[in-house]
């Protein structure tokens, strides 16, 4: 490199970890290079995914799928030597601890890279010399390569609740946000992930007696099955590339190859459909199929990275048809609760302690809450937690960084969800076009990248990312 290059990398999540561990271990990486990191100290090698929390908020992936490698040491290695139980299934915080340590060991060893503990508050582009002005409390810095790795929007509100008295609209962390519940008629909305988390927060360690759970499906995450080593035959890199016709594979090949393996591996393809509508039913099938719900699971983990790198070829409308009418038939098997918590949900919900309520169709505040369901019943809730997770159309975030790149028309909504990407994680910009010195990594990417928020696939999409910088410094 004939100069100093400086980067900004804007968020300090497990994406921003992945980039900076492989970038400084790229054998291109010199002291040519300052690397500048973005977050607040709490975020900073955590995000919001790990941040510190209730230890009972349990990671759904087995601890030996959660490590970071380029030489650091594993997630198992690191809970050893910190005299932490090696369990299945950490505490979110625990793995949390692991990443923001690997980051600072990195900062440590390397003078050139700088954690900068506050927010980046606006970023402004000028296509001319290629270079961003970064805006953070009164310091004003500029940069030859951006990476954006900003994890989650602002948080949703599905029924325009927000600053209502009695509603929590954004429960994170736990600890903190729902320290003042009471116990009486406390009502969550959502029965995803975050659902489950307050759930347990609140049965756990505050004990409460009763809770209901309020969503349009009522559909929870599926039991992780038996962990199963799959060996692909028809699904693979080889197979799907020869199927690619001007730049596209069809939708209609991609299923044919997926029912080829599922028949290889002995799978009954009405497994991916057995949801009933009963949310109790459907966990109790689980727990009691463990092993053939772990040989479905685990041949959709397995198949992930391929059909994450696959998905970018589908045209418009196959894409479209995917998301709607197989997307969730996958999504909940992508990424199962662990066995532990559904046996405890169930507990819990046949002795009355938590109720699950589907088909909701209207919230509304007057003394308390009034949750109206498509059946006309009528449920009366004194404190409502909002566990429907971020928003996922950036266009709706007016908040923050998002904003602000929106705002000077750097970034753009791909229709598909997230940030518009080349196929190589480049920012195309509507105002300047394709910026190839902006890459983009995380949950941001989900219009270009299938169910790439593991940290295995964001690692691997991570040294792609840094892997295509370093062929573009040449």
């Amino acid at each position: 490199m004939e100069k100093r290059q400086n980067i900004a990398i804007i968020g300090g999540g497990v994406s921003s970890v992945s980039i900076l561990s492989h970038m400084v271990h790229n054998p291109e990486f010199g002291e040519d290079l300052t690397i500048d990191i973005y977050d607040t100290e709490r975020m900073m090698g955590r995000g919001p995914a790990y941040q510190e929390d209730s230890r009972h908020l349990l990671i759904n992936v087995p601890t030996e799928e959660m490590s970071l490698g380029n030489g650091h040491p594993s997630y198992r290695e690191w809970l050893e030597s910190n005299s932490h139980e090696p369990v299945t299934y950490t505490s979110r915080y625990l793995f949390g601890e692991y990443v923001r340590e690997l980051m600072k060991s990195v900062e440590e060893a390397h003078d050139n890279v700088h954690l900068n503990y506050t927010l980046a508050d606006d970023i402004q582009y000028d296509s001319g010399n290629g270079r961003f002005t970064l805006h953070s409390g009164n310091e004003v810095k500029i940069y030859d390569h951006l990476f954006l790795t900003v994890g989650q929007l602002e948080y949703s509100d599905p029924y325009q609740l927000k600053d209502s008295e009695g509603y929590i609209y954004n429960p994170y962390p736990l600890i903190e946000g729902l320290s003042d519940v009471g116990s009486d008629r406390i009502g969550i909305v959502g029965s995803g992930l975050s659902a489950i988390d307050c759930i347990r927060y609140l049965s756990i360690e505050r004990d409460v007696t009763e809770i209901h759970a309020f969503s349009r499906s009522g559909d929870m995450p599926s039991v992780r099955g038996t962990p199963t080593d799959v060996e692909l035959s028809h699904f693979t890199y080889e197979k799907l590339e020869s199927l690619k016709v001007n730049d596209e594979i069809s939708l209609e090949s991609i299923k044919e190859l997926f029912r080829k393996e599922l028949a290889y591996q002995n799978i009954d393809e009405a497994l991916l459909d057995r949801r009933t509508g009963d949310t109790l039913a459907d966990l109790r099938f689980d727990v009691g199929h463990l092993d053939e719900i772990g040989r479905l699971q685990y041949l959709i983990i397995s198949a992930n990275p391929i059909f994450s790198d696959v998905y970018q070829y589908l045209s418009r409308s196959d894409k479209t048809l995917f998301l709607d009418k197989y997307h969730p038939l996958i999504e909940e098997n992508h990424s199962p609760m662990p066995l532990e918590v559904a046996e405890d949900l169930i507990k819990w919900a046949e002795a009355g302690r938590l109720h699950i309520v589907d088909g909701t169709c209207s919230i509304e505040k007057e003394d308390e809450f009034i949750v109206s369901t498509e059946e006309g019943e009528q449920y009366f809730i004194r404190t409502l937690i909002n566990a429907t997770g971020p928003k996922k159309d950036v266009r709706q975030d007016a908040t923050g960084i998002i904003g602000a790149l929106l705002n000077h028309l750097i970034i753009a909504a791909s229709e598909f969800g997230g940030i518009l990407v080349d196929q190589k994680r480049h920012v195309i910009s509507p105002k300047t076009g394709t910026i190839e010195n902006m890459f983009l990594l995380g949950s941001l990417t989900t219009g270009a990248d299938y169910l790439s928020n593991s940290v295995q696939l964001l690692n691997r999409n991570a040294k792609k990312i840094v892997d295509q910088f370093y062929r573009q410094m040449k």
